[in-house]
């Protein structure tokens, strides 16, 4: 059953998703949706907001599929812990105390049968979109207490086996949100030290991590710092774009003039799993301007839906996607028209971007707090590197 509240909340949500997004339709039809719906509503009550962002969240990754990874629910509840996925093992990564144990288990459930479980509510179009989406349900209150072995729980008890072994829990309340003081610095966590410089070596690393429109001032400052930087000494420029999930990708551009004005230094780019959205179009600007990529796989198909329409309904907050694009080709589609009309084979089909050195961070790198690609690319700028 679903409560009216919730009913008329999806209601108008599925509303504006049908008329804004550019290809509604791309995964699943209209009749399966209702078929879906009914499927969900028969089978589990919704009836609070953990119980709503897992059924709305069920929907949505089979109306996304791989392609969409803008359509969304945005409902977050943090708890003062994160993590970092390699291969199969979950890593605490804060608090510090805890850093670098492994998370075993939550109310004693093997930490396998939870990531089964969302996997059935995370929306990913690459590897890299599934380990981040993966970090970030973990922490996020209204995902976990919403999951089927989880939704019948008061906390949620993480059972972590520390570096020297020992096994020790956190427990995390439903009925507590947590303070600021509580929690760690989510914008540290999700953007680093954004618009910031320094010189190693023979190198200059700029911090590109995020294009969010309040970084706009931090940008411009910091890029006007580096005009009255004497940079004769060195001779590799690295734009650092790893965590960049994108925002308005215009602020590229102040990054990119700079870069224009040293053709003659050479260029390399880093990137990691988490370049996602407006961080691809930084991607595309660099490889334009020559540069050499190195580093992971990125977060999203560099063609996919995108755009994200916002709305607010009941102060829940819902996107969906309202143009497809495909930059690296130059081409994108903003109407249900313009799309059927112009979108083609090759235009659709999906385009994995792999870095030209693909280097992936190591676990025992990270616990050691070695930047695994960064080094790599510093020791890579001291041989000859031919511009492409």
């Amino acid at each position: 059953m679903i409560d009216v509240k919730y009913k008329n909340i999806y209601n108008r949500f599925i509303e504006h998703y049908k008329n804004v997004h550019v290809n509604p339709w791309h995964e699943i039809s209209e009749r399966e949706l209702e078929q879906l719906y009914d499927s969900l509503t028969n089978s589990m009550d919704i009836n609070d907001e953990y119980s709503f962002k897992y059924f709305i969240d069920y929907i949505i990754k089979r109306l996304s599929g791989t392609e969409d990874a803008h359509t969304k629910y945005d409902s977050v509840s943090l708890m003062p812990m994160n993590f970092r996925v390699f291969d199969d093992e979950i890593l605490v990564n804060y608090p510090n105390d805890l850093k670098n144990g492994r998370l075993i288990s939550i109310n004693g459930i093997d930490i396998d049968t939870i990531v089964s479980e969302l996997e059935e509510v995370i929306t990913y179009g690459t590897v890299g979109k599934r380990k981040y989406e993966l970090e970030k349900a973990l922490f996020n209150r209204h995902i976990l207490f919403g999951l089927p072995s989880l939704r019948n729980s008061d906390e949620l008890t993480f059972g972590i086996k520390k570096v020297d072994g020992e096994e020790t829990t956190r427990m995390f309340y439903k009925s507590k949100n947590h303070s600021n003081e509580e929690l760690f610095d989510y914008n540290k966590y999700r953007y680093g030290e954004n618009a910031s410089y320094r010189f190693i070596d023979n190198c200059l690393i700029y911090n590109h991590s995020s294009v969010q429109i309040g970084f706009k001032d931090k940008i411009e400052l910091a890029i006007a710092n580096l005009k009255k930087e004497d940079l004769s000494s060195i001779d590799t420029i690295i734009i650092d774009i790893r965590g960049n999930t994108g925002g308005n990708s215009s602020l590229n551009k102040i990054l990119m003039d700079f870069i224009e004005e040293y053709r003659d230094k050479k260029l390399l780019c880093l990137t990691d799993y988490r370049v996602f959205s407006g961080g691809r179009y930084a991607l595309r600007d660099l490889i334009n301007l020559g540069a050499i990529t190195i580093g992971e796989e990125i977060s999203t198909p560099i063609n996919c839906y995108g755009n994200s329409n916002w709305i607010e309904i009941d102060e829940h907050y819902f996107s969906a996607s309202e143009c497809y694009f495909h930059p690296f080709l130059g081409w994108s589609a903003s109407s249900k028209e313009e799309f059927q009309r112009e979108a083609t084979e090759e235009l659709l089909s999906p385009f994995i971007y792999k870095p030209d050195i693909l280097i992936e961070e190591r676990k025992e790198d990270y616990m050691q707090g070695i930047d695994t690609i960064l080094d790599y690319a510093i020791e890579y700028s001291k041989t000859k590197i031919q511009r492409k």
